[in-house]
């Protein structure tokens, strides 16, 4: 992948890209199409999660001895379906 560093000139040309962007040559020929990076591609912008349950539950229902099933097994049921 080549990376380029936008200066303020490129900037300006562009947009300050707000929106995506197709790049054209002199016959009208589509160089590229760059869209806009969305919030969730920056891992800075991530917000942590919190589990649903805490972990005492999680424990409580692993001691139930209800069904569990490993990787494997819930990829073959779901290849089935």
């Amino acid at each position: 992948m080549i990376r380029i560093t936008v200066d303020d000139e490129l900037r300006k040309k562009f947009g300050d890209f707000k929106q995506d962007v197709e790049l054209y040559d002199e016959a009208g020929r589509v160089l590229g199409r760059f869209q806009i990076s969305a919030p969730w591609t920056d891992p800075d912008q991530w917000e942590p999660l919190t589990p649903e349950i805490s972990q005492e539950e999680i424990e409580r229902r692993l001691a139930e001895g209800g069904a569990t099933f490993t990787t494997a097994q819930v990829i073959e049921r779901l290849s089935k379906l």
